[in-house]
């Protein structure tokens, strides 16, 4: 897996339960953003619940940039279903 990196907006910020905020994000469809992982118009979802005192880093309407990085297991071997650049998965 190679890193991706999208350009989101945060879609949604509501008050989940006390102490709790649910955060949405989806595409930034602004110039062209995401172009280089999506071959149309990009399809993103994602949701967190994160405590109040992250939530107040976010704004509804906010942009952010998500980066999905390839990470290891404990034992330092790539993730289930996960292989590193280079091998042909064969």
């Amino acid at each position: 897996m190679v890193q991706v990196t999208a350009k989101v907006e945060c879609t949604q910020k509501e008050q989940a339960w006390d102490g709790a905020t649910r955060l949405a994000f989806g595409p930034d469809y602004r110039d062209g953003r995401n172009a280089e992982w999506a071959a149309a118009t990009p399809s993103l979802s994602v949701q967190m619940m994160v405590l109040d005192a992250v939530a107040e880093h976010f704004e509804h309407g906010g942009k952010c940039t998500l980066t999905f990085t390839p990470t290891e297991d404990v034992d330092g071997t790539p993730a289930s279903g996960e292989q590193s650049l280079g091998e042909s998965g064969e």
